[in-house]
Formats: structure tokens, sequence, C-alpha cells
């Protein structure tokens, strides 16, 4: 039995607009890992499941503009990006590109040969890139995509410790969720350049 006053609240959807298309510099704000089923399991090309460790990028913009708002502090998400380095017939995987814009050069043999793990990527959040943002329509929507990366000119002034609170996703008490309407579009929106081998 609940308590009798206890009140559900009313709550209004949070709808950002699209970012418009544009090169913006940004903060990774966080990176997380989960495990997913691969495509080929998931296509049924394999006889047992399988699964794959998989990455999402949080991002917050610093600068740019819609119209006269300012955009920092907006997000933008990468999800689904594979936990390994992958050059094929389109060129370096998202990984390679993130991990290269961020650290501000190209990885070296030995890096590539040593790997990427947790630590290393932990040791990215904080750091500044250019995201190239380009629209994704899919049915009657449009879909903020990052579509390239790119290393920085110029540090800008960073986020804020209030800022980066303010971006920061919240857990809720049901689920792990978000309020930003930018990972709820992207979180099931599955980049065909991220399926294992296709890039």
């Amino acid at each position: 039995m609940i308590d009798d006053n206890l009140k559900a609240p009313k709550k209004e959807t949070v709808v950002f607009p699209p970012i418009p298309e544009n090169i913006y510099q940004a903060e990774l704000l966080d990176v997380t890992s989960n495990e997913v089923e691969t495509y080929r399991s998931k296509t049924g090309k394999t006889e047992e499941k399988e699964y794959e460790t998989v990455l999402k990028f949080q991002f917050t913009l610093l600068n740019g503009k819609d119209g006269e708002d300012s955009l920092r502090g907006r997000n933008v998400w990468h999800n689904f990006v594979p936990m390994y380095l992958y050059v094929g017939k389109n060129g370096k995987n998202h990984l390679y590109k993130i991990v290269e814009a961020l650290s501000g050069s190209e990885l070296t043999p030995e890096e590539e040969a040593e790997g990427i793990d947790g630590a290393f990527l932990n040791g990215l959040i904080g750091k500044q890139c250019r995201l190239g943002i380009k629209h994704k329509k899919k049915d009657d929507k449009v879909y903020d995509n990052i579509e390239t990366y790119y290393a920085i000119e110029n540090e800008v002034e960073p986020l804020s410790d209030e800022e980066k609170e303010k971006a920061t996703v919240k857990e809720r008490d049901d689920k792990k969720g978000n309020e930003n309407s930018e990972k709820e579009k992207t979180e099931d929106d599955i980049n065909s350049d991220d399926i294992p081998f296709d890039n």
C-alpha cells in the first residue's frame, strides 16, 4: 500500500531541436562501455550468441550558435563504437578517429600494438576535439550525427564544474535514462559504419 498523500507530478517532455550542421569544438564529458550482442550473432550467422564491448562517447559542445542561442553545454553522443582498432575499406574505424582527434596526433605503431584500454580512454575525458555534425533523417525525425572528428587548433574555455554537472546524465530510479533527447534519439540508432568489418 502506498501513502494516500503521494502525488504523481506531471512532467513535460524535453525536446531539443537538432544542432545545426557545422563543425563544433567539444569536450569529452564521459565514456562508458556495454556488452552487446554482435551484429553477426543478431543476424543468425553464429550458432551461439556472441557479445562484444562497445563504447558510448558523450561530448559536450563548447561553442556554436543556433540563431541567437548559444549551443555551449549541448550534448551529442556517438554510441556503439566497437572496442577495437580496425582499418577497413573505408579507412580507420570510429575508435581510431576519436582517439586520434582527442590526442591531437595519429597513434604510433607502439600505441597500436599495445592496444587501447579503459585507463587510456578515461585519460581522454576532459580533452577537446572538433566534431563535424551532420543531420541524419529517419522516418519523420532528424538526428544529430557526428560524421567526422578533428584535432583542435586552439583550446577554448573548458567546461566549468557547474556546466559539467548540468551536462551529466543522471540515472533515474527506475532505469538509467536521459532527459536530453539527443541521447534517446541516438541510443537505438546504429550507424552502419560501426558494424564490425563493415567499415
